[in-house]
Order: C-alpha cells, then sequence, then structure tokens
C-alpha cells in the first residue's frame, strides 16, 4: 500500500479543517487535508463571522476577498419578528455582529454564508500550498508515540496511508476520530428538537430594501440564501411527529404555496456539549468534533475557526521555528474553557433558560485564556482589556495600520516602551509610546505577543522577567531561534516609534 507523509493531516474540509490548512500553509507548513465530500456543501449553516475570526484571515491576507463576497450582495444586517416574512414586521434589530468595532479591531464582522467564506479559504489555503484532497474518505489511524498513521480511501475507492506528524480531527460533531479515541462528551445531546424543511422560492421581492438576514415567524426561524433563491424554515417538533411541510413554509413565508418548492425535510436535534478531552497524544479536535452549540449568537463556526488559529500558530512554531512540543500542552486548557463558554452562552439563549448572558462581542471576540498565572473573567468587553496575559493584544490604528498587523509570518512581538532595555527574547521588536496605557504598561514595561495575537506575558522590566511569570502562555516551551537572532551576531530588527492615530 502506497505511503504518503505530512507533517500535518487534516480531517475534515469544511470551514474550520479549511481554515485550520490555511493557516498553516500561509505559515510554511504544508498540510494534507481529507474530506470525504466531494464538493461545498450547499446546506444553509453560519452566516456571522466575528471580528477576532476576521483578523486570523486578515493576518493571511484572505479578509478582503470575504469582504468582497459580502459587498457584493444586498447588505444583509438586521434579523426581525415578523407575521410573516412578507407580511409586518412587529420588531427588528441590528445583528450584534454588525455593531461597529471600529474601536477594538481593524476587522469588521462578516456576514456572508459558510460556503461562500469556504470557497475562498480553500482557495487562498491552495495557493499557499496545502494539499486538499475532496472525495477521500478517512478510514482509521494507528497511533505512535512519534507520528500517527492513518488509513484512507482516495476518490476511486483505492486505500492508501498517510503517515503524519500530527493529525487534527475536524470531521464534524459526529465525528468517528472522536469517538474511536473513547472521548466523551459533557452537556446536553438535546437542547431541542427541530423539524428543519428546505425551500426554493424567489424572495427578491419580499425582501428588497428591508436588509434581512433571518427572521421568526411565530415558532418558525426562516433563513435563505445570499441569493434570495431558496432557505429553509425550522420549527420545534417532536420525534417521529409529521409535519405538513408545505403548509409550515407557507404560513411563515406568507405566500401561496405555489409560490415555493419544498426541497427536503428532516429532523435535526439541537445540542450543546463540550467534549471531555481536545487531545489524544498527537491527534487534536477541533471545531464540531470539540464542541457543538445551538445556533442562537452564531458563535459555532467563529470558535472552530479560533480551534484552527491556536493550534496551527502554535504547530508552526514547532515545525518551522523549532519550539518544543510542551507548547501544544496548552492547547486544551486554553480552547477547551472557551468552549465551555461558548456552549453556555449559546444554549442560555435558547427559548426562556436564563442565567448571565455576556454580550455576544465578550463571546466571540473579548474572551481570555486561563492559566494558574491569571485571574479575573474569562470574557468581558473588547475594549476593557488592558493586555493582560491571555487577552488578545489591543488594536489601536498607526499610520493606516493595526498593532495586531505588527505581528507577522507566524513570529513572536515583542511590543516596549524603551527598546534600549530589551534583552534577547523575541524576534521582531516594536517600541510604544510612553504614554501606553492601552497596554496596560508604563515606561520601562513590555508586552510579549504571541503568532495568534495573544498576550504571552506583560511585565515591567523584561530583563528581568522570570521564566515562571511565562510559562502558563507557552513561553516556557519557546526555541532559541524564536527568542534570540537566528543568525550569530544579526540584530533584531527594531521598528521606529509609533504615535497612535
Amino acid at each position: 500500500m502506497n505511503v504518503e507523509r505530512t507533517p500535518v493531516l487534516i480531517v475534515g474540509g469544511s470551514v474550520v479543517g479549511a481554515s485550520a490548512a490555511l493557516f498553516l500553509a500561509a505559515r510554511g507548513i504544508s498540510p494534507v487535508l481529507v474530506e470525504k465530500h466531494p464538493s461545498v456543501s450547499t446546506r444553509l449553516r453560519a452566516k456571522v463571522f466575528y471580528p477576532r475570526t476576521m483578523e486570523a484571515y486578515r493576518a493571511v491576507g484572505a479578509d478582503q476577498d470575504v469582504y468582497a463576497r459580502q459587498h457584493s450582495l444586498p447588505p444583509a444586517d438586521h434579523a426581525a419578528v415578523v407575521e410573516s416574512l412578507a407580511g409586518p414586521e412587529l420588531r427588528r434589530w441590528l445583528l450584534p455582529a454588525a455593531r461597529d468595532f471600529s474601536d477594538v479591531s481593524p476587522s469588521p464582522s462578516a456576514l456572508v454564508k459558510q460556503a461562500d467564506l469556504e470557497e475562498i479559504v480553500r482557495a487562498h489555503a491552495r495557493e499557499h500550498g496545502a494539499d486538499l484532497r475532496f472525495g477521500h474518505r478517512f478510514l482509521d489511524l494507528a497511533r505512535h508515540d512519534d507520528r500517527v498513521v492513518a488509513r484512507v480511501l482516495d476518490a476511486e475507492g483505492e486505500p492508501y496511508l498517510v503517515e503524519a506528524g500530527y493529525l487534527l480531527a475536524a470531521d464534524g460533531n459526529g465525528s468517528g476520530i472522536r469517538e474511536s479515541l473513547g472521548i466523551g462528551r459533557t452537556g446536553e445531546d438535546v437542547v431541542s428538537h427541530v423539524r428543519e424543511i428546505g425551500f426554493e422560492a424567489d424572495l427578491r421581492g419580499v425582501l428588497a430594501g428591508r436588509r434581512l438576514a433571518m427572521a421568526w415567524a411565530g415558532p418558525a426561524f426562516v433563513s435563505w440564501s445570499t441569493a434570495q433563491d431558496r432557505g429553509a424554515v425550522s420549527v420545534p417538533a417532536a420525534p417521529g411527529v409529521d409535519v405538513d411541510a408545505e403548509a409550515v413554509v407557507s404560513q411563515a413565508l406568507g405566500l401561496p404555496s405555489a409560490a415555493v418548492t419544498i426541497t427536503g425535510s428532516r429532523p435535526w436535534r439541537m445540542s450543546g456539549w463540550v467534549a471531555d478531552a481536545y487531545r489524544a497524544g498527537r491527534v487534536f479536535l477541533l471545531g464540531d468534533a470539540a464542541h457543538v452549540t445551538p445556533p442562537v449568537g452564531g458563535f459555532g463556526a467563529n470558535a472552530g475557526i479560533q480551534d484552527a488559529w491556536n493550534l496551527a500558530a502554535k504547530l508552526v512554531s514547532i515545525l518551522r521555528d523549532g519550539a518544543s512540543p510542551r507548547l501544544l500542552d496548552s492547547y486544551e486548557p486554553e480552547r477547551r474553557p472557551i468552549g465551555e463558554l461558548t456552549v453556555a452562552q449559546a444554549v442560555s439563549r435558547v427559548g426562556d433558560r436564563g442565567g448571565e448572558h455576556l454580550s455576544e462581542a465578550a463571546v466571540a471576540v473579548g474572551y481570555r485564556y486561563p492559566s494558574p498565572l491569571t485571574d479575573g473573567p474569562l470574557a468581558d468587553e473588547p475594549g476593557r482589556w488592558r493586555g493582560e496575559p491571555g487577552t488578545r493584544l489591543p488594536h489601536v490604528w498607526l499610520n493606516g495600520s493595526s498593532t495586531l498587523d505588527l505581528v507577522r509570518d507566524g513570529r513572536y512581538l515583542l511590543l516596549t516602551t524603551d527598546d534600549s532595555q530589551v534583552p534577547d527574547t523575541a524576534a521582531d521588536v516594536v517600541r510604544l509610546p510612553r504614554d501606553a496605557d492601552r497596554f496596560g504598561i508604563e515606561n520601562g514595561g513590555a508586552l510579549l505577543v504571541r503568532p495568534d495575537h495573544v498576550v504571552a506575558w506583560r511585565g515591567s522590566a523584561p530583563r528581568r522577567a522570570p521564566a515562571s511569570d511565562t510559562a502558563g502562555h507557552g513561553v516556557a516551551a519557546l526555541p532559541v531561534t524564536l527568542l534570540r537572532p537566528p543568525v550569530p551576531g544579526a540584530r533584531f530588527r527594531r521598528s521606529p516609534a509609533w504615535r497612535p492615530c
């Protein structure tokens, strides 16, 4: 049997797997991705991609294509409660993701259908050298101390082996890889039973000028494609209960049955759970394989993409830059609590379940990675953070660029108020103005920022920073090539002091 070798094998080619492939390939690590389906799914899925997700795509040059796709379509940034889609609106509101985030992010949310986003992400991943194999079915794997070996069927049904240093399981909520590893789940298998009815109908006249992205008509949730020619109506329905699909859709849309074609009907179990582990040796779970959220809030796909952004940054540091594999030990302690938070917030928004509701901005943008060395809330409004370890680097504009743009090519960044005191502790160094309150540091202080835009360390004297102050966010596992100039006698490339715009 033919044996192929790759540093990273990704199983699953939806938005999370494709994003992982892009984040790796854009930094010089060319993965192999296998996906059992031959093409992009046409099912209606995520429509909302928050700023923190778009910042990741910005870092690898894919964001502008996503925005261009959005701007080619009729604007759709509101939701409404309606008597029917063609009838009176009872209440409308701006989608939380569509608010102005310019004070905290260089990247607005993108409101596009997931299939369009996936098409763009895959194109960029291929352009950077990722090997994406659609119609190739993962069968099983053997795990070893130094590698994993997967058995795959190609598009013609011929088996072959892929030997990889690491395997990323992005194979969905029914993940066969997770099940084969014996990893359980904690949460609610059934938040609600739903019947999803697909339809085709010309909604352009009904939606013209209304800027609607979704609507609720009584108990029915109505969504549609960005082309406004098809969609789905979802209603609560107990298992085994028949639903008059044509009548339900006609009533929700406010259109005669003759104007609607039913394309399918399927039961759907809304769930909210988190995998009990995100890792087994060299195998990592991400996306729906690791956590499943109800669709309320639009958190699910964003959380999965952030799994990929976090994990890919660590793998690049290891595979390209020589960091210790111990860096991967922080993936589950960082991402699983965020998965739990995200699921809990989505579940609490279903029906009238109560509980503390954080804002969508706090959940999707303002979360903080925990560590034994940090305290405080797990999430807060993005603008309230001041460079605390585990938080995202604060965004400030400087000469048309964001501070987030200073984190380049998967390298670490040291931001300091006095570069004359800089030790050999970062690949890139930028001097901040002395009044750097936005970053929570004073004269002589510094921030060490990870390639995924997360603050790894903050202190008043970088020369004296003990290893224990950084270990909670992976700095102790960094290699000499990241912590000192890569060439003997080389100097760091220091940028001049900048002033916020």
